[in-house]
Parts: structure tokens; sequence; C-alpha cells
């Protein structure tokens, strides 16, 4: 089968999504919708937002982040988050998702965690109940706000359990606090029935991922792509089946990892275990198909593109994840 067989083939299958942030999930309008309520002139059109969605460094996205959630005035503007992204969901045929939804943010925005996990709640159980598919949360902790905030996230679980969390994240900027400070952190996740997984190999090099594997021992590490300038940690990855959850779209906005040279098929082809994501898909403007239409320009063969779409499953951190039909992972024919 050619691989544009394969891709047209593939928007038709239920896929899995692992490294989806709820805030930048939100459509360009609602954005839009959001900054006129509050009379913001961050995003006054729908070109503002696009041209945002490009912003060339890490420092200038996590900018934009704050600007997104500098717009949310009250609980229910979660709600709005959450409808556009099981929309997207929806859309592209993903029936098994892990979010990452921050407590962190929520009460830096000031609001109680509380009142936006219950609106978010209802949304994604209503996605279920509808039968679209399942989605998890992976709670995210940031890490330049520091462990004390990390450990005010799994203290909010503790105090408010929430039974769709399986999973605690570390985001943000990856090179602001060493992972090894995070280790008291980490072992209580296990106390709380949550995974560890934690972004790193997004702005960091080897160094970076070889040390959250040290301290953090994640299942998974969003991005990940930077341990490729390292044969023997590339080795370590392939030995140890800790897969990356990959966003090419995502690497190219920021200007971390250009498509021109990314080294994902390398990791690939050297038996890393490689998920495919969106990150931030409406601040970034793209969908997980167009994720897989990049790989194959990258020169993914359909053979790869089918490992892709069943690693997703695999490295999905609830067995609930693995409720596809049966065939379909198996092939794209």
């Amino acid at each position: 089968m050619a691989v544009a067989d394969a891709l047209r083939a593939l928007a038709l299958r239920p896929k899995a999504e692992l490294h989806l942030h709820l805030e930048g999930a939100v459509r360009p309008a609602t954005l839009v919708r959001l900054a006129r309520r509050a009379a913001s002139p961050l995003f006054p059109d729908l070109a503002a937002v696009r041209a945002r969605g490009r912003p060339g460094s890490l420092a200038g996205f996590l900018s934009l982040y704050r600007d997104v959630c500098r717009l949310l005035r009250e609980p229910d503007d979660f709600a709005l988050l959450a409808r556009d992204l099981t929309a997207r969901l929806r859309r592209g045929r993903i029936v098994y998702a892990e979010v990452y939804v921050s407590p962190a943010v929520v009460e830096r925005v000031g609001f109680p965690w509380p009142a936006v996990r219950d609106v978010v709640e209802r949304v994604f159980a209503a996605h279920e109940r509808a039968g679209h598919g399942r989605i998890r949360v992976l709670l995210d902790a940031v890490r330049h706000f520091g462990p004390d905030a990390a450990h005010r996230v799994l203290d909010l679980q503790s105090l408010h359990p929430w039974p769709r969390a399986v999973g605690f994240g570390l985001g943000g900027d990856e090179l602001a606090v060493p992972a090894r400070d995070f280790v008291s952190v980490y072992r209580r996740l296990a106390g709380l029935g949550l995974a560890p997984v934690v972004h790193a190999g997004e702005t960091g090099g080897p160094d970076s991922v070889a040390e959250a594997l040290r301290w953090l021992r994640p299942r998974r590490i969003a991005h990940g792509v930077g341990a490729a300038a390292d044969p023997s940690l590339v080795r370590r990855l392939a030995r140890s089946g800790v897969a990356l959850d990959v966003c090419l779209t995502s690497n190219a906005a920021t200007g971390t990892h250009p498509l021109a040279g990314h080294p994902v098929l390398r990791l690939l082809r050297s038996g890393v275990a490689v998920t495919l994501s969106t990150d931030d898909p409406g601040l970034f403007g793209t969908t997980l198909l167009g994720e897989y239409r990049l790989l194959a320009r990258l020169g993914a063969t359909e053979r790869e593109l089918t490992g892709i779409l069943r690693a997703g499953f695999r490295a999905a951190l609830s067995p609930a994840g693995r409720h596809q039909p049966p065939d379909s992972a198996r092939t794209l024919s």
C-alpha cells in the first residue's frame, strides 16, 4: 500500500493520543470570543491567534499560554476548553486520550481546584457516555513553579481524588529546575495510584532526558527527542521500553526541533517506542492526522505509521486504552 493510501485509511481508524494539554486544545474562535468578553487586545481575531501559534521559542510559547489562561474568568470557562477538546477527539476518531490538566495553573488564575475539576469531569463523562471513547487525565505540575507547587498538585489529588486521573506529569520549562529536585514528589505517586510521566528532551538535550530517567523513572517522556544526540542513551531508551510522546508541529512552532532534520525517525528506527500527539493543537493549528501526515513527509513508511498507531494504545497508562477493535491497530490495509 502506498503511504498516501495508508494515510487515507488511517484517517478512518480509531486512534490514541497521549500528549495533549487542556488549555492548548482551545479553538481559535473560542479564544477570540473570550478576549472580546474580557475587552482584551490579546486575540482580536483569528489571524492574531494563528500568528501567535508560531512563537519561535519555548519562552514565546509559555508567554502565549499565560495569555490564554488570563482570559479564563470563571470555572465554567474550563468547560469551554473541555468541550473544544472533546470535539477535536471526535473529529479525529481518537477513541482514547490522556489529557494534561494542571491544578497549579487553575489555582494560579484564582479558581478553586474542585470546582474546575467538576466542570471538566462533567464534559469528559458526557463524551464517554455518548460512546465517543475514553479520556484519562494526567495531573500536570509546572516545573518552573518548583517542587513545592508540584507537591501541592498531589496534595489536591489526595484531598479531592479524581478517579479519572491515571498519571502525573511535569511540564513547563525543563531547564528551570533539575529533575533531581522533584524526587520526593515522584516518590509519592505510587501511593496515589498515579503513573510517572515527565516533559524532557524538548529544549533540553540528552543530559536532560538522562537525568529524568535517573531521578524520576518515568513510564513515558513527553517529547524526549533531545535524546537522539546520544547513541548510548538511544540504546538505553530502546531497551527500557519508555515511550516518547512526540509532537512534530509543536517542536517546529517553538523552534526546538525544526522539521528539517527532526530525529523522530532516527529514534523510531533505533527501536525506541514512539507515539504521536498534538501537544497544544488549538494554538499550533494541527490535528493528530496532520501529525501523521508530517511524519509521512519525513519519510515514514506504511509499516512505521501502523507501528506508531499501535504504540499509542500500548503506551497508554490505563488498560482502558487498549479497547480498540481487535483488528484496528494491526494494519492500515
